[in-house]
């Protein structure tokens, strides 16, 4: 990720994840509520990402009155699933939206799985249901996501990618 706002809100995160990993590595309880925590914070990355990645290709792209149009549109995006980032890709260019959903399907779907649970489990947090997410899975699904996120900015930057 080259983006510094994302890049200080990953690394608030990662911090917390290894406070967390210290904190409550006994207590079972703790460290559910801590996943739930992890987990919103997570989904608010990836929601800041679209606005972030997007945004700033925009900005870079276009006059200053498209690009306020276009980042207007942006900051109304909340809790995308991975078909949302998709969609959002495919805005831009449709070549962008087939090979973000491809990379999402590599192998077992991981990357796609991730980031429809990291947004499935905050909705339920934010409505008061229990959730079965670990600190454990919150971290493999935040670094799935993160590859997501990484492709997405080299799309926008024009670069090749893996």
């Amino acid at each position: 990720m080259r983006n510094v706002q994302l890049v200080r809100q990953y690394q608030a995160i990662r911090s917390l994840f290894e406070r967390t990993d210290r904190a409550a590595w006994q207590d079972i309880e703790l460290q559910g509520h801590w996943g739930n925590y992890l987990c919103v914070l997570a989904a608010g990355l990836l929601e800041n990402s679209v606005r972030e990645v997007y945004g700033e290709f925009v900005r870079n792209a276009s006059s200053p009155q498209v690009a306020n149009h276009a980042v207007a549109g942006l900051n109304n995006v909340y809790s995308p699933k991975a078909s949302r980032f998709i969609e959002i890709a495919r805005s831009f260019d449709q070549s962008w939206g087939r090979d973000l959903e491809a990379y999402m399907n590599v192998g077992t779907g991981e990357r796609r799985d991730a980031i429809d649970s990291i947004m499935n489990n905050r909705h339920r947090i934010a409505h008061g249901r229990s959730t079965s997410i670990s600190v454990a899975r919150v971290r493999d699904y935040l670094e799935r996501a993160i590859e997501v996120i990484d492709f997405s900015e080299s799309k926008c930057r024009g670069q090749r990618t893996a």
